[in-house]
Formats: C-alpha cells, sequence, structure tokens
C-alpha cells in the first residue's frame, strides 16, 4: 500500500455514488473496492471538481452480477448484464453515472489485480484504510513517469483488445508506450483478430478522439496492429512516391491523417462547432474526418497504373475507395450514420480540388458542391486540405499558395450560400410539381426541386410564376422523354 493522499474534492467517501455503493454492499453481506479509471484520473488531475465519473468496483463475497441487480434495485438503477461467464455487471443512475462491477478472481485481491491490462489501471482504493492506495504494480510511478505499461503478457492473451486499449490509453493520456510493453503488442498483434468487431471500433474511436490521433496510428502501424484492423491497407505499401506524393501511399495516407489533425486550427471560427457534433454516441465529425483521412485512399491500389511517360494514374480510387470503406464499416460494425459520414468524405474527397482544376468555377458549379456535400463541406474541405498539405511532390510546388487559398474561399462562400437558401423563400413543393406536371410521386420530383433551388440560388427565378415556367421548362428539356 502507498501513502498517498486523493485530492479532498475527489476523495472517494465524498462521492455520493461511492456512499451508496459501500452502503449496498454492507448491507448485501459482500466487499467493494474502487479500482481504476476514477483513481488515475482524480490523481492526474483528469476530474472536474462536483461532478461524478464512472465507477468501477471488485467484488468479494458474492457474484457481482447479483450484488449488481441488488444496487440496482436499491439505488433505482438500471441493470445491465456485461459478461455472465466473466462475472460483470453494470448498474446506471438516472444522472447518467455508470457503475461497473465484477467479481474479484480467484477471490483475492492479489490475483484480480494482477490480471487487470495496465499498471495505472490497476490501483485499488479499500474502504477499510480509507487514506491510503494499493498498488501492487508500480502504477503510481509510471502515472508520475507518464508510461502505458501492461501488467504482464499473459494479460493481453487473456483479452487482445489490451493490444488496442494500450494505445487509446496512451493517446487519450499522452503518455508514452513503454518499449517492452510495444514489444509485447507487436508479437501478439495477430491475435486481435479474434476480438468482436465492435469492441474494436469502440477503441479505434476513442483513438480518433483524442488530440494524438496521428502519433497514436503511427505506433499502431509500426507494431503491424493497423493493418490487422484495416488489412485493405496492407497494398498500400507497393504504391511508390511520384511527381505529385513525395511518399509512398501507406505513408502518405499517415501523413494526410497527421495534416488533418494539424489543420484544424486553420478552420474558420464559424465551422469549428461542426466539428463537434456528433455522428454517433462515439464518434464526433472531427473523430470521423480523421477516420477518413486515414482511408481516403484505401481505392488506390487496385486503380494503379503507370504510363508510359512515367506518369501515375489512379482513375476511380475515390469511387472504389468509397466501396472498400462500405465493406469496412459492414465489418466493423459501424452505425450507419458513421458508415455514411466516412464513405461520402471518402468519395468526394478529391471534388473540391477538382472543382479549381480549370480555373475559377462557376456560380452553378460551386453551388451544385454544396448542395451535394451539405453539411459535411466544413469536414470535406478540412480532409481536402490535409490531404494537399501531406501531398509535397514537385508537381505541386508552384500552386501551393493558390491551392489553399482556393480552398479558404470554398468555405467562405459556403457561409454566403447557407445564409441565402436560409432566407430564400420554397416558392414550390412537391405537391405543386405534381400538379402542374400531372405526374405522381417519385424521385423525379425530388430532382426537379433541387434544380429549381438552384435557379433560385442564382437568382435566375424570383417568384412563383418564374418557378412554374422554370419546372415546365425543365420538365421538357429532360425529362419528358
Amino acid at each position: 500500500m502507498s501513502e498517498y493522499r486523493f485530492p479532498p474534492e475527489f476523495h472517494p467517501l465524498n462521492l455520493e455514488t461511492n456512499k451508496a455503493v459501500l452502503l449496498a454492499a454492507d448491507s448485501f453481506g459482500c466487499s467493494v473496492f474502487l479500482v481504476g479509471g476514477y483513481i488515475r484520473d482524480a490523481l492526474i488531475g483528469r476530474l472536474e471538481a462536483g461532478t461524478e465519473k464512472d465507477l468501477d468496483y471488485t467484488v468479494i463475497g458474492a457474484t457481482a452480477i447479483d450484488f449488481a441487480a441488488a444496487l440496482a434495485e436499491s439505488l433505482k438503477g438500471n441493470f445491465v448484464l456485461l459478461d455472465q461467464s466473466n462475472d460483470t455487471a453494470r448498474v446506471v443512475l438516472d444522472n447518467g453515472t455508470q457503475v461497473d462491477l465484477a467479481g474479484c478472481v480467484g477471490g483475492a485481491l492479489e490475483t484480480d489485480i494482477r490480471r487487470r491490462d495496465l499498471t495505472i489501471n490497476a490501483l485499488l482504493w479499500d474502504p477499510a484504510y480509507p487514506e491510503f492506495i494499493r498498488d501492487d504494480v508500480g502504477g503510481l510511478d509510471d502515472l508520475a513517469s507518464r508510461t502505458i505499461r501492461v501488467i504482464s503478457e499473459q494479460s493481453l492473451i487473456e483479452d487482445p483488445l489490451r493490444l488496442m486499449r494500450v494505445f487509446r490509453f496512451a493517446a487519450s493520456l499522452g503518455f508514452q508506450i513503454d518499449p517492452v510493453t510495444q514489444q509485447m503488442v507487436a508479437k501478439h498483434a495477430s491475435k486481435l483478430q479474434s476480438v468482436a468487431a465492435e469492441r474494436i471500433s469502440y477503441e479505434l474511436f476513442a483513438i480518433m478522439e483524442s488530440p494524438r490521433t496521428a502519433e497514436t496510428i503511427k505506433q499502431m502501424a509500426d507494431s503491424g496492429l493497423l493493418e490487422i484492423i484495416f488489412p485493405e491497407m496492407l497494398d498500400m505499401h507497393r504504391v511508390p512516391p511520384n511527381s505529385y506524393h513525395h511518399l509512398g501511399l501507406f505513408d502518405h495516407s499517415l501523413e494526410v491523417l497527421r495534416q488533418t489533425e494539424r489543420s484544424l486550427v486553420d478552420m474558420p471560427d464559424w465551422a469549428q462547432p461542426t466539428f463537434k457534433s456528433a455522428v454517433s454516441h462515439a464518434l464526433t465529425r472531427y473523430g470521423g474526418t480523421k477516420l477518413a483521412a486515414l482511408l481516403h485512399d484505401v481505392g488506390k491500389p487496385d486503380t494503379w497504373e503507370v504510363l508510359e511517360d512515367g506518369r501515375h494514374t489512379f482513375i476511380g480510387h475515390d469511387k472504389l475507395g468509397a466501396e472498400l470503406c462500405t465493406l469496412i464499416s459492414k465489418r466493423l460494425k459501424w452505425s450507419k450514420p458513421v458508415e455514411r459520414f466516412v464513405v461520402n468524405l471518402v468519395r468526394w474527397h478529391l471534388r473540391p480540388g477538382a472543382l479549381f482544376h480549370q480555373g475559377l468555377p462557376t456560380d452553378r458549379a460551386v453551388h451544385r458542391f454544396y448542395r451535394t456535400v451539405g453539411d459535411e463541406v466544413p469536414q470535406l474541405v478540412l480532409l481536402a486540405l490535409g490531404d494537399f498539405r501531406g501531398t509535397c511532390g514537385p508537381g505541386l510546388q508552384n500552386n501551393r499558395q493558390l491551392l489553399e487559398n482556393q480552398l479558404g474561399e470554398l468555405l467562405e462562400r459556403y457561409v454566403v450560400f447557407n445564409d441565402g437558401r436560409m432566407h430564400t423563400p420554397r416558392l414550390l413543393d412537391g405537391s405543386d410539381v405534381m400538379n402542374i406536371l400531372g405526374l405522381q410521386p417519385g424521385p423525379l420530383i425530388g430532382q426537379l426541386l433541387e434544380e429549381l433551388e438552384e435557379a433560385q440560388g442564382l437568382k435566375e427565378v424570383l417568384n412563383r410564376q418564374q418557378a412554374e415556367i422554370f419546372i415546365k421548362e425543365r420538365y421538357q428539356e429532360k425529362y419528358s422523354s
């Protein structure tokens, strides 16, 4: 046991939930010990005073599942069975706090502690010795030195998801991974293939949400873990640098991720909140954009050709990349919103640059870009900026500042475009179009309304009469046959 005092505001005996758990355990006839994340975060100042973080306990003297059921009834919370075979359960309280309970392995605290994943997650608080923290594995020293260290190699073998947790905690805490731990991860990387896809995605998303995603993904690649998660990236190693790309394709993808992460600060103030909005409960648009940056060129190896003049082409890699990302999403059990977000960014990642390939785009072309991409315009421009900054071959050197300025203009014009949409009255709706043309409901109605919206945005249609004429003429020109 180590004599280390909690900051007073975070002492477990000052937590209402902890006091309730201790009281319930006493009534149930079992003992509970606070372990893991709460202790770690309290000691390194990652908690906010006055708020309760999720709490983890080891249970002795009863099964954790039975006690969790009783605790849920006592605290009027919701009981969640996590794993029957490993005796783990959760109680979710009305205030959002989660209480996780696990049976003690072999009935001995020493055994239970040494079967945990990381030293910094194996600190224990015993209510019988409230002023002390029990540290059997050097967790306090590793907290002080900001080191991620596994307790044992066997812990990685027993639950290979811990291979990813090494990187997730390094990313979220900003700690360095112990070299021996890194070697163990590389040795057992292939074992991650046995882990459920949902668990892998949870850790992956957490890494994408950290402020050190690019650094962490590079470490995962060095350990061989990245290609276990994304075997589609293996073929990237065979695509070399070319006149536009100073790096081979695999390293280019890691560099684009790094540049995308670094370039968020260059996004305008109005766009910053959009990156914080959620794609799903576990992933923000910023995290999703970084994930798309990593995968944006996944379609290149199968579309790669070297022409007689030495130029490298990857025609259609954006479309193929989107198809591959759809398959990746299904394999890793991503939610539909996450799949749509990542797939769309990969499918569209060439479009911002393509707008300016033939000089300044027309207003119509820009408006169509905005309507196609929709709310993801800031995220797509960030990805395009990261891709551009990660592409430093001699073929782009003369136009670098011009291209950056053009991406900035695309964001500035989007504000005007959006403001115009919000303040432009809708002249016709779907029923109006069907009545005017004598048509039944179908995709054509939506297409005509989109074209009418474009014409309004360009000030080509100003009132209802002009809108009706526009719809009739456009139908005759493009769709009547």
